[in-house]
């Protein structure tokens, strides 16, 4: 499995902060920098309104990281997935994790 991780990849988490006239403003920054295996599972084009929508679905394996969670969101070869779905791979521990996740989707 390890051999599979070639892709690099930045899991990005939701922050929140001040802006100067008091509102919140959300951004994401790195939380992490891992090496993954990428399989792009499948893809969609939509027509919504006058804008055609392409959708793509990614599996993403890394090693196993006890804070991620479906709030943060994957940064690959310069496009941006929302993960939808996170799943342990045991193997006598919890050393992989699977991640579903879409790009294409807004933020």
């Amino acid at each position: 499995m390890i051999g599979e991780m070639r892709n690099k990849i930045v899991i990005q988490s939701l922050g929140t902060s001040t802006d100067t006239g008091g509102g919140q403003v959300a951004s994401f920054s790195t939380a992490n920098t891992v090496w993954a295996k990428v399989e792009n599972l499948s893809g969609t084009e939509n027509s919504f309104g006058d804008q055609i929508q392409d959708r793509s679905n990614y599996r993403f394996t890394i090693r196993y990281i006890s804070s991620l969670t479906p709030k943060h969101r994957i940064s690959y070869n310069s496009k941006l997935f929302n993960i939808q779905h996170v799943a342990s791979l045991l193997e006598g521990k919890e050393r992989y994790q699977i991640i579903d996740a879409e790009e294409g989707v807004a933020t």
